[in-house]
Parts: C-alpha cells; sequence; structure tokens
C-alpha cells in the first residue's frame, strides 16, 4: 500500500512511483493519483484503479455485483482496473489476466491491491493467439480492453476474432469490449464497428461511459 503522505498528496497532484521501458508501448509509468494506482503512457490511460471509468459505469449500469459470476477472463489487464471494480463481488473464484506485454503483467503483480488478487492466473500471452489457442475455455464474464496507446489494433475489430471471442462466452454469461471514443476519428471507426459487433452479437448494445463505449451482449438474451 502507498505510504499515508504520498496517499493524501496524490488528492493534490499525480506522485510519479515507476517507470518502465515497454517494447509494446513505450515508455509506461505508474503513478498514484487520487489515492489509487494509474498505469498511462504518453497518449493514454491503461488502468486507474476504482477510477477507471469505462468499465466503472457499465459496471453500475448492468448492476454486476447482482450477476452470479464465478469465472472472468481479462483480455488486456493493465494493472487490473477491472479487478479492484470487482472486488466486491461475492461469488468470483477464478479470473485469468492476459496481456501481452510482461512488462505490464509484472507491474499488475506488483501493484494490483485487490482482495481478488489471489484469485488472479496471469498469462502472458497475444491475445488472439489465446482465444485461437484455447476455444475449449468458458466464462461468465468476459472484459476485453486491449489498446495499444490509444487505438484498438485492427485484427480485434475483424468478424472472425469477434466469432472466436463469442464462445468463450457462457451461457447467461456476459461480454464487455472497450473502446475509446473520445475524438471524431474513433467515434467514425466505432459507428462502423457496432455494426460488425451486432451481427456477431445479436440483441447486444453500447454504453457510453465518458470517453469510452463499451459493446456489451448477454449470452441467451432474446
Amino acid at each position: 500500500m502507498p505510504s499515508t503522505i504520498k496517499h493524501i498528496f496524490s488528492y493534490l497532484f499525480d506522485i510519479s512511483i515507476e517507470k518502465k521501458q515497454s517494447d509494446f508501448s513505450g515508455e509506461v509509468e505508474v503513478s498514484l493519483d487520487k489515492g489509487q494506482y494509474k498505469l498511462a503512457t504518453k497518449n493514454a490511460i491503461y488502468s486507474f484503479g476504482k477510477n477507471y471509468t469505462s468499465f466503472e459505469v457499465a459496471f453500475k449500469q448492468i448492476d454486476i455485483l447482482h450477476i452470479k459470476i464465478e469465472s472472468v477472463l481479462v483480455l488486456g489487464f493493465g494493472l487490473g482496473s477491472v479487478v479492484d471494480l470487482l472486488e466486491n463481488h461475492e461469488t468470483i473464484n477464478q479470473i485469468t489476466a492476459i496481456d501481452a506485454d510482461k512488462v505490464i503483467i509484472d507491474l499488475a503483480k506488483k501493484y494490483l491491491q485487490s482482495n481478488l488478487k489471489n484469485k488472479v492466473q496471469y498469462v502472458c500471452d497475444d491475445a488472439e493467439r489465446f482465444v485461437q489457442t484455447h476455444q475449449h475455455k468458458k466464462y461468465d464474464l468476459v472484459l476485453f480492453d486491449v489498446f495499444i496507446e490509444d487505438e484498438t489494433p485492427m485484427q480485434f475489430m475483424q468478424p472472425i476474432f469477434l466469432s472466436s471471442l463469442k464462445n468463450f462466452v457462457n451461457e447467461q454469461g456476459l461480454l464487455l469490449y472497450s473502446k475509446i471514443d473520445d475524438s471524431t476519428k474513433s467515434r467514425i471507426e466505432n459507428a462502423q464497428f457496432e455494426k460488425n459487433f451486432s451481427a456477431v452479437f445479436p440483441n447486444s448494445f453500447s454504453i457510453n461511459t465518458d470517453g469510452n463505449k463499451v459493446f456489451t451482449w448477454l449470452n441467451g438474451n432474446t
């Protein structure tokens, strides 16, 4: 845990804790901001503890604490903000964290504070390769949060990837797919992506979360 003094001062300004060089994202920095560990690059925030608004807003809107979830798959883990946001969920007993960046996985192991941290299994692997090679796996909650800087890599927006991802969701399970939605460029891209997403995931819907859009699907929702 951060020292009491650092915790207090973090509500006044960011306190840099550690910087690392990543082969995927360039320099990444862990800082303490408003009492939460934040992982950021020059152009994007990858994790922000319980202040990570994209999933915080989505979780509240779907009332996730009252949905029975035992197994969780997170593609694009960062420092594990989603674990922080889920720490009061009573039925989760397994979280599989996928990230291609070993630097980020090592930072997550170091800074994740949630009481669910002992239920996290870390896998250093490319999300596309993991999805292609683990089709026998099923999860109650699948969270997609893969970015390079502020962009979703193109291969993860293709119907073939989305169809493979669909196979990981248990009956009555949930998929939440997060994309940045804070510019004209990203909004145009997301308008087209929503058509592709809806074609693979009928009866899906999107949640606007203050700069991100979370595409949401319940398996079995008719």
